[in-house]
Order: C-alpha cells, then sequence, then structure tokens
C-alpha cells in the first residue's frame, strides 16, 4: 500500500483545523462497548475511487448524512458486495481514521470513504455499499474529536512547548537532551504557525538530526526550495531521514528499520516528528524508549502527553484514560506481538492486557527478530540514546 503523501496530509490538517478537529489513533470501539439504538438511516452507493487512506471512496455525500441530524460518533453497519462490518464510527478527518478500527470517514472533499484500521476493504469500482446507522459510539464524547480543543492561536496554550508539541523524550537509560518529538517543523508558517515555534525550540535543544516520518523525498526538494528556518538547514545539510510513513506505521517494517538505522548512523540529538507528533512519532518513540528500559508510567505518560498538548486534556479524566488505552495499549501489544500486525483487524482490543509485558525484552525482540537489525546495531543505537 502506498503511503498518503504529505500534501494530502496537510490538506486534511487545514480541513481539520478549521472544524477544530485535528488529524492520529486506535481501537476505541471494540475497548468500550457501543450503545445501539435501532438503524434509522440507511443509504446506497457506489465505489468511485479510493481515499488517501487506500481505502474506497463512495459517491455517497456527507450533506446525505448529516442533513438527516446524523451527528459524528454515529455507529453505521458497512455492507460490501463481500462483507458487512459492525460498528464503524462516523468521523471527519485523519484523526477520527486513527482513533477507530472501522470507520465511515467523511473526506475534505466531502465525500464519504470506509475503512478498517489494517485490514484494507477492497472493493472494485461500481460495487455497491450500503452503509446503515445503528447508534451512537459510547466512548466518542470522550476522545479529541469531541469538542476538541485544539487551537491554531498561541495565546490559547500556556507555554511555547505545549503549542508546538515538543518536548523531551527521557525516563530508563535515555541520556538527557538527546532525544525529543515534536509537531512538524515543515509547514508552511503562514498556514500552521506552530511549526515557527519547533524550529525555534529545536534550534535551542541543539537539534543535529531530524526524522521527518510522514514526510517524503517528494515533499522535502519542495520544502527544500520554499521554506527557511532551523529544521530546513537541517534537511539542507543531509542531517535527516523521510521515510513516508503512512497511517499502517506499524505495518511499515522497512521505513521503522531506516528510522532506526539513521539514528545509528548520526550523532544526536534528535528530533522525531511527523505531521502532529503524535501517531507515527508515537510509536517510534514507543519502541526506543522501551528498548532503553523506561517503566511502563513513563511511556504511557509520553505517550499521551501529545495529545495534552494538542486537546489539553486533564490527567486523570476520562479522556486521558481513553486515550491511553488506545495508544500505549495497542503500540505496545503490536511491539510484544508483532506476528500480530499483519492480522490486526482480527484482535479484540477490549481483552488486550499489556501489564505484564516485559517491555525491555519485547522492544530488543521486535527489533532483532522482526526487523532483522543485528545485536551489534542495537548495541550501537542503545549506546547513541544512553551514553
Amino acid at each position: 500500500m502506498e503511503s498518503a503523501s504529505m500534501d494530502s496530509s496537510s490538506r486534511g490538517s487545514i480541513v481539520a483545523a478549521m472544524m477544530i478537529v485535528l488529524i492520529l489513533g486506535s481501537s476505541l470501539v471494540t475497548c468500550f462497548p457501543p450503545v445501539s439504538n435501532e438503524p434509522s438511516f440507511s443509504v446506497t452507493g457506489e465505489v468511485v475511487g479510493l481515499s488517501s487512506y487506500n481505502q474506497p471512496k463512495l459517491d455517497i455525500k456527507a450533506e446525505q448524512i448529516l442533513d438527516e441530524g446524523i451527528e459524528l460518533g454515529s455507529l453505521f453497519r458497512i455492507e460490501t458486495e463481500t462483507a458487512t462490518y459492525e460498528d464503524a464510527v462516523l468521523v471527519e478527518s485523519y484523526l477520527g481514521v486513527f482513533m477507530f478500527d472501522k470507520f465511515v470517514n467523511i473526506e475534505s472533499d466531502g465525500t464519504i470513504s470506509i475503512g478498517c484500521v489494517g485490514k484494507l476493504i477492497v472493493e472494485e469500482n461500481g460495487s455497491q455499499v450500503t452503509i446503515t446507522k445503528t447508534g451512537e459510539s459510547a466512548t466518542y464524547r470522550y476522545t479529541p474529536l469531541y469538542n476538541a480543543s485544539q487551537s491554531d492561536s498561541r495565546d490559547d496554550y500556556p507555554s511555547d512547548e505545549v503549542f508546538a508539541n515538543f518536548y523531551e523524550v527521557d525516563g530508563g537509560t535515555i541520556t538527557s537532551g538527546v532525544l525529543y518529538r515534536s509537531y512538524s517543523p515543515l509547514y508552511d508558517p503562514e498556514k500552521q504557525s506552530r511549526s515557527i515555534y519547533v524550529n525555534q525550540l529545536a534550534e535551542k535543544a541543539g537539534i543535529v538530526f531530524e526524522a521527518a516520518l510522514s514526510y517524503s523525498e517528494a515533499n522535502i526538494a519542495k520544502i527544500e526550495k520554499t521554506l527557511d528556518g532551523y529544521c530546513i538547514d537541517l534537511i539542507k545539510d543531509g542531517d535527516y531521514i523521510a521515510p513516508s510513513m503512512g497511517y499502517l506505521y506499524f505495518q511499515e517494517k522497512e521505513k521503522i528499520t531506516s528510522v532506526l538505522r539513521s539514528i545509528i548512523d548520526h550523532d544526536g540529538p534528535y528530533l522525531i516528528h511527523c505531521n502532529a507528533g503524535r501517531d507515527r512519532t508515537g510509536f517510534a518513540v514507543l519502541l526506543i524508549q522501551s528498548l532503553c528500559g523506561c517503566t511502563e508510567e513513563e511511556m504511557r505518560e509520553n505517550e499521551v502527553r501529545a495529545f495534552q498538548n494538542l486537546y489539553l486534556i486533564e490527567t486523570g479524566s476520562r479522556e486521558y484514560e481513553v486515550v491511553s488505552k488506545s495508544t500505549y495499549d495497542r503500540n505496545m501489544f503490536l511491539i510484544a506481538h508483532p506476528e500480530r500486525i499483519g492480522d490486526i483487524f482480527s484482535i479484540k482490543w477490549s481483552d488486550v492486557d499489556v501489564s505484564n509485558v516485559d517491555t525491555q525484552e519485547a522492544a530488543y525482540s521486535f527489533c532483532t527478530d522482526y526487523l532483522g537489525l543485528s545485536d551489534d546495531e542495537v548495541s550501537t543505537l542503545l549506546s547513541k540514546l544512553t551514553s
């Protein structure tokens, strides 16, 4: 599957910001039971192509659903010519695609797409798809999608660091000042002012290598010609990697491997980011933290902090609980059980328990047995981060 381009992600981010809903995620619907009602709406359309997530795009317009008074967070049954999918959540934007394992997504052009995290729905153009409203999600209101508080104004945030989602990754044996994560510093600052603050903070932290996870070399070529800033200078100097990781990042083992090897081949301090610095960044950072012996508390806090920065979620709130379950638990389960990555759709997430996982051992095995790093490479990686 080809990764979604940065241009598509940028357009999605702009639309999401206008709707106060930003683009992440996990399988929350399966973690918490839905609230079911009798079917109240049904519409049939045809597959007309693929969405930016390589999932079927329909000729159904969002207004056909929204004009019926149906709200985001509603549950739908998806019936294609080959399969039926229950409890798909009506969402809008990239974040919604991440937060639920099955979704009916409102695209930026006002059309509808359908999909599953970890399993592509494959239907031919012209095939019939029926979506039927079956209820309301019990957890949608506890995600950052519901009354999302993200703002593009610096004045709405307590610090530059929170606004830029820029913070140090620490814990375990990680050396202080060697690893950071953030929002993307590579946006046009006239469209997304967070990038200004990320560049300033990266310079202050002395970043010398940048992992731009969601970017492709084609994106980078355009950015070099049109933008300026500290992190753009790193790119111009060749001190970066742009693996173009898509939304099924956990299945892109070659790209994950390339990021780790780039750290091995370069000195820090390192900055890891994607678009919002949340999902792809979270997985990469969690793998590194696990390898460096961080505690579950340290890693869980680091995972959720990105959401707290972006959406001002309070520690200990129900929103915090839902995000923690959908990020740390899922990612750690996949690190501990890479054999399930190719079959993620069959996992019953409500039964997932990672409390007894030896996270450091799981990460070491993930790096060597699954990614194919040698013992010497892992040793060098650790020396870069812990000395």
